[in-house]
């Protein structure tokens, strides 16, 4: 299992949004709105595909100099 950590999952409305966006390719998909985590079974592939889509989701901030520049110029 492989714990990812999150941010903005607030309520249930949160977990429900990242359900169905990737329960159904991961059915091992576990949210936790108490550490703010997912928890997942995948390879590497589908860890990078589970990262990339809470991102766009608004679950992760993605780290790396483009997201920092990206997050400069939409503030």
């Amino acid at each position: 299992m492989e714990k990812i950590q999150c941010q903005n999952i607030k309520c249930q409305g949160c977990v429900k949004k990242i359900n169905e966006a990737l329960l159904q390719k991961y059915p091992s998909l576990r949210v936790d709105i108490e550490s703010q985590s997912v928890e997942v079974e995948a390879n590497n592939d589908g860890i990078t595909e589970i990262k990339h889509k809470l991102a766009e989701l608004g679950f992760l901030n993605e780290s790396g100099i483009l997201n920092k520049l990206k997050g400069f110029f939409t503030k």
